[in-house]
């Protein structure tokens, strides 16, 4: 058993919760204390520290939010098997090889291919170890985390597998679609039959089926603007017309707006993409009416709203309308991780029959093993707990992210931060736009997504669009947050 002695300074303004945590994830990211070592217990630690069994507990749960430590029942806490590590350690560990004049090509990251811009062309693939990503993704992913693991042990030693070698029905597990029926009637305050619940791939693969079940082309899509570059381009490259719904800070703009003429409106009113602008209560009220008025099909996406970090959160269209004419959609990978890329939909009752005979159309259904064991982790109640530990520890990273910015800059305009892990604010530098930024912040190894740039095809009302910056910071480990945004100051020069 391990005891780790942090250097504690009473004279310092930084608190003594905080000195602990940070010099245990230096002991850990460095070596000192390794991976799955046993750390002495609470009592132990608080009378050799000579701080209060509170601060060692609150700054064990802190490293244990991070990723940094584990508790295992009855055990005791232990180093993370494996914990985070800063971009400095993993150079040291793997290095960086460089391949003849290949090294000096200006190249785009893969990862960015999702965002970039029709005429992008470029398909070369870095991934340096020295990058550090303000990315959308999560570095405390759920299969980090004890309850998963506890979960999945159930379903290898304690189960038999019979269910898992048996075809599925391709709209989902029946036990997952029960469960995200209760869950989500739980969260909308409305009436959700497990009938109506598809399991999918994503958000793409749900507009993919929408499209095939309700669409031809020459129809007209009501689309925000800007919006996914993704969803935009699916429904123009199946000949449909695009209606553009202006954003701005309160969302899509439905001023003299009427559907008469359209087949579907797409919105994600939660927190949209790219601007990540949140549509308000009264707007949410006006296009639910206006929708019914034309009998037009909503489809509310339900990407961020699991990660609220800002006040109470504001009704989905889905509770708003009863459940009546809106296609909820919704995507786990943003709060558990992105390579947990199950998501759901919520189908009113006249457009089922449409949208399964599509479904089946598409594919022959998703893998058991996740859609199982996700059931069971919302139906024990272990996704509630899992998402209130994340939201602390992102809460946490805004703030560290948000004073350093101060720090380095001063004062500057955010423009949406309640939805995390993402925050949108204006370049306060001397660089021209965001397109500039990004490309300047890519030759520093930083990783900003979006490489929009941000235009839009109709007028909005947000000033400087164009200086509009949007990135994540869930895949930011807190020791990384410094570093990036030194790298952010060095991009706005």
């Amino acid at each position: 058993m391990v005891m780790f002695l942090p250097f504690l300074d009473r004279q310092s303004d930084e608190s003594l919760q905080k000195q602990i945590v940070r010099q245990m994830v230096s002991a850990i990211t460095n070596g000192t204390l390794r991976p799955g070592e046993a750390l002495a217990g609470i009592r132990e630690c608080a009378t050799n520290w000579g701080v209060s069994r509170n601060t060692v507990m609150h700054a064990l749960e802190h490293l244990e939010a991070e990723g940094y430590v584990e508790k295992r029942p009855s055990q005791g806490t232990y180093v993370h098997r494996t914990p985070p590590r800063d971009a400095d350690a993993v150079t040291n560990m793997i290095g960086v090889t460089e391949v003849g004049e290949a090294a000096h090509l200006e190249v785009e990251p893969l990862h960015n291919r999702a965002f970039a811009s029709q005429n992008n062309k470029n398909n070369a693939l870095i991934d340096s170890p020295t990058t550090i990503s303000l990315g959308f993704g999560n570095d405390q992913p759920v299969y980090r985390s004890l309850e998963w693991k506890r979960t999945l042990q159930k379903l290898f030693h304690y189960e038999n597998w019979k269910r898992g070698g048996q075809y599925q029905s391709n709209a989902g597990l029946p036990f997952l679609r029960a469960t995200l029926a209760r869950w989500l009637t739980a969260r909308h305050g409305v009436s959700v039959d497990e009938r109506q619940v598809i399991i999918v791939a994503g958000l793409q693969q749900a507009h993919s089926l929408v499209a095939q079940a309700l669409l031809a082309p020459g129809m007209n899509v009501a689309l925000e603007d800007p919006c996914y570059i993704g969803k935009r381009l699916l429904y123009e490259k199946l000949g449909l017309h695009i209606l553009n719904l202006p954003v701005d800070e309160k969302g899509a703009k439905l001023s003299g707006v009427t559907f008469d003429d359209v087949q579907l409106i797409c919105v994600n009113p939660g927190c949209q993409v790219p601007t990540n602008a949140s549509l308000s209560l009264p707007r949410r009220r006006k296009l639910v009416t206006l929708a019914a008025q034309t009998q037009t099909p909503i489809f509310e996406e339900s990407m961020f709203d699991l990660l609220m970090l800002e006040g109470k959160s504001t009704p989905s269209l889905l509770s708003l309308s009863g459940g009546q004419n809106v296609i909820h959609a919704g995507l786990f990978a943003p709060a558990l991780g992105g390579g947990m890329m199950l998501g759901y939909m919520v189908v009113p009752w006249p457009l089922l029959p449409a949208i399964l005979d599509a479904k089946l159309i598409l594919d022959n259904g998703l893998p058991w093993l996740e859609q199982e064991a996700l059931a069971r982790f919302i139906d024990s109640g272990d996704l509630d707990d899992f998402l209130k530990r994340r939201r602390m520890s992102l809460m946490r990273r805004q703030e560290h992210l948000v004073s350093a910015m101060t720090h380095q800059w001063g004062n500057f305009s955010i423009f949406n931060a309640s939805q995390a892990p993402r925050m949108s604010w204006f370049l306060p530098g001397p660089v021209s736009d965001s397109a500039t930024y990004i490309n300047n912040a890519r030759k520093l190894n930083l990783h900003i997504p979006g490489d929009y740039p941000f235009h839009s095809n109709s007028p909005t009302s947000i000033p400087n669009l164009d200086r509009l910056i949007s990135h994540g910071y869930g895949e930011l480990a807190e020791n990384d947050i410094d570093k990036a945004v030194q790298r952010m100051t060095q991009s706005n020069i």
